[in-house]
């Protein structure tokens, strides 16, 4: 396998995680609570500011959104994707945390965003 071969592009590797396929803890850890949380303290410093108009930040809110569907939906389809049994737990119960996990944080992005959307469009 060459250098380019072992090496997935990023919209493969995306790719591979909508369909379940890669290892959970960077899925779950750099794409979902990294990522999404430097994006939403972004997206709510915009909004407690009022640094755009409400009709800017909906294109904004939407991509926020449509990122979350897929980091909720590929976390779940992931959830058994790990190789060990982490601090001697087994992988069976890291993966339905990580479900559970999964469901709350669909709660939880559900109710910010709309407070957001609220707040925001009180301007």
């Amino acid at each position: 396998m060459t250098s380019s071969q072992s090496h997935r592009g990023l919209f493969e590797e995306l790719r591979c995680y909508w369909h379940g396929i890669g290892p959970l803890w960077k899925l779950y850890w750099i794409y979902g609570v990294l990522l999404s949380t430097l994006g939403g303290t972004f997206l709510l410093a915009v909004v407690l500011q009022r640094a755009l108009p409400v009709p800017a930040l909906l294109p904004i809110f939407a991509i926020a959104l449509i990122y979350t569907g897929y980091i909720l939906v590929s976390i779940w389809r992931s959830a058994f994707n790990i190789q060990s049994d982490p601090l001697g737990i087994d992988r069976e119960a890291w993966g339905w945390l990580a479900r559970v996990l999964t469901f709350g944080w669909a709660l939880n992005a559900a109710g910010g965003s709309l407070m957001m959307l609220q707040y925001a469009m009180r301007y």
